[in-house]
């Protein structure tokens, strides 16, 4: 067993050094005569999960299979009030073991007995559980065990605490950056709830408001509903969930691109449960690069040209074949060339790049 203070030492280190909780992690297991320890934010409703290389065989199941969107095991542990380690075998039964698919259909087969956790709660209201897992075969937790981790436990609380405070931090400071990008933006949470918003995007209000709940909210009421089924696809896809789709003006709010852009999860993640930024890119009519520009810029024909600028400027297809007395067949052919050029797959994206693009003042 390491030495308690240099075991103290590592875990305050790992709230200042993310990347130091694996060794927190392999620590603890060793600690309690465990395979292995996880360590995951049972609020997130995107995977956010770190856990030993000893736990790999588990991981892939829980996550490879989805599991750990249906882990009954986790949801029972959830509603146990002990501020500190528990023996899960007092909350199971080998009834239980032998019936309950997370246990016949993961542990068992990869030869997992009980084992001991704890749940953290953060002042933003995450749960952090620390999970040390035991193979059947080396026996059940012993009190010692327990007793070892309950002596951390203060110690892994104060440092996970620290570690959602900086990373909240972290969260503001992009935010700031994007606010000096001139780039009206928030961040948002795996449950679509906004961690932080810069001024402006309030400013954008009544088009883009931060509603009950702390959720984004569009007038558009078709943007609300693609943000939703991108919150869906986030869950269900994790980082491939980016999307961009066009909100349309409002009063005096020109038209804009709203851009959904998932973050990869990193053991700094699992603290502020950070799912994704949402950017929002102002289309300004008034400085949208001359046809000439956008033609030079993606190599296109004359009139693709034509056609990508008044994309920009909001024309629908329909009006856009009006505006330039061509048929609507030619419109969309046209279309289909400039994202071929643009090395873009969708319309929306193509407008918001053009849209972001400004040209020198003189």
């Amino acid at each position: 067993m390491a030495d308690t203070i240099e075991v103290l030492d590592l875990i305050y280190e790992a709230a200042f050094v993310p990347e130091r909780w694996l060794e927190v992690l392999d620590v603890m297991a060793r600690g309690a005569d465990a395979h292995g320890t996880a360590l995951f934010n049972a609020t997130a409703t995107a995977t956010r999960a770190l856990a030993s290389t000893s736990l790999e065989d588990l991981a892939q199941k829980m996550i490879g299979e989805g599991w750990i969107a249906r882990n009954t095991r986790a949801s029972r542990l959830m509603t146990i009030e002990h501020d500190g380690f528990i023996d899960e075998s007092e909350y199971f039964s080998e009834e239980d073991y032998e019936t309950m698919p997370i246990f016949t259909e993961v542990m068992k087969p990869l030869g997992y007995g009980f084992g001991t956790s704890t749940r953290i709660c953060t002042p933003s209201e995450d749960q952090i559980i620390f999970a040390v897992e035991k193979k059947k075969a080396s026996g059940p937790v012993t009190p010692d065990a327990i007793s070892y981790l309950n002596q951390l436990r203060p110690h892994l609380a104060r440092a996970a605490m620290m570690s959602s405070r900086l990373a909240f931090e972290r969260v503001n400071a992009a935010i700031e950056a994007l606010q000096i990008s001139g780039l009206p933006s928030a961040v948002l949470r795996s449950d679509g709830r906004v961690l932080a918003v810069n001024p402006l995007l309030e400013r954008m209000a009544p088009q883009v408001t931060t509603a009950a709940h702390g959720r984004i909210r569009f007038r558009h009421a078709k943007a609300n509903t693609l943000l939703a089924e991108t919150l869906e696809q986030l869950r269900v896809l994790g980082s491939q969930a980016s999307k961009s789709f066009p909100l349309p003006m409002y009063e005096d709010n020109p038209a804009a691109i709203v851009h959904f852009v998932p973050i990869e999860g990193t053991a700094r993640d699992i603290f502020s449960n950070v799912a994704a930024f949402l950017i929002v890119t102002p289309i300004d009519r008034q400085r949208i690069p001359a046809t000439e520009t956008i033609q030079g810029l993606f190599d296109l024909t004359p009139g693709e040209a034509k056609v990508a600028r008044r994309l920009v400027t909001g024309s629908t297809i329909d009006a856009v074949a009006a505006q330039l007395t061509i048929s609507r067949e030619t419109v969309r052919s046209h279309v289909k060339a400039i994202l071929a050029k643009s090395g873009m797959s969708r319309q929306a994206d193509f407008v918001a790049a053009i849209a972001s693009i400004r040209t020198i003042e003189r």
